[in-house]
């Protein structure tokens, strides 16, 4: 099979992708600056963090390797929330897919611990009937925190956690985790760093998927597939690792469209009185 198939890295490609994955692992200071939680956060105590159920101080760290368990190197997570109380949001379904392989590890219904005040099924693509479906048949995770553990029998503090406004997916699961590839960061910096700005804007993932893999996703007007969202955020990922002549394209066509910087005004020097020479 063709190594550009998005469902294939070969097995002797895969120790030479996971070298240029780590070459592209977020500063602590980018993930700062980009609304990730570090750990301090749980200082805040029983405030809740950017919107959802998780308190800061139910916040945990990846666990440390252990030589004894085998983790995978790299994963790609993808969350969808439903709406509780007080405009809050809680995790419902969770995917995580390895990077490399492509393997599928989790894909399930998550259980809100809340009442479901909205499904928000246009983003979620989640409603009433699909979740009890899941509970019934025993097909759901039993809240944020089952799913969390789940999650962790697949990693520990050095795998490369992949995602799309990633923040979001960690904040729900209650998770802090040094080691990140966030494809909104990578994207917009790719257009920004040229013009040593900070961001203005970044890209969606619906956005990145057509500009850069001509991959048209999240049209089913049933709601969003987390398991999509995450395939194709693992694409985009390795096209831009194979193609960066292509993200460099994007990028530059990208800066053409923006703005012009406003340049600082001339500070004048003040006239000075003949009477002090």
């Amino acid at each position: 099979m063709s190594t550009d198939d998005p469902k294939l890295v070969p097995t002797d490609e895969q120790g030479e992708l996971f070298c240029q994955l780590l070459e592209r692992v977020h500063t602590e200071e980018v993930l700062k600056k980009q609304h990730y939680t570090p750990i301090s956060a749980r200082g805040y105590g029983a405030r809740c963090a950017a919107g959802g159920v998780v308190q800061y101080r139910e916040f945990i760290e990846s666990p440390m390797p252990n030589e004894n368990t085998a983790r995978r190197q790299a994963l790609v997570l993808d969350c969808e929330m439903v709406g509780v109380s007080e405009g809050h949001k809680e995790l419902a379904f969770l995917v995580v897919v390895d990077f490399l392989t492509g393997d599928i590890l989790i894909n399930n219904f998550v259980h809100p611990t809340n009442i479901v005040r909205n499904w928000l099924t246009r983003s979620s693509g989640i409603t009433c009937a699909s979740m009890k479906a899941a509970v019934k048949d025993n097909l759901a995770l039993r809240g944020w925190k089952a799913a969390r553990e789940m999650l962790f029998e697949h990693m520990d503090s050095t795998t490369i956690l992949v995602g799309h406004a990633l923040h979001n997916d960690l904040n729900v699961l209650g998770v802090v985790h040094p080691t990140i590839i966030d494809t909104e960061i990578l994207t917009a910096d790719s257009v920004y760093r040229p013009l040593a700005r900070r961001f203005r804007r970044t890209w969606s993932l619906k956005a990145l998927a057509n500009d850069l893999l001509g991959l048209k996703i999240q049209v089913d007007k049933r709601g969003h597939s987390a398991l999509e969202d995450a395939m194709a955020t693992r694409q985009v990922l390795l096209h831009c690792i194979k193609s960066p002549l292509d993200l460099e394209a994007w990028a530059d066509e990208a800066r053409s469209k923006e703005p012009p910087k406003p340049e600082e005004p001339v500070k004048e020097e003040p006239e000075r009185d003949p009477w002090f020479d």
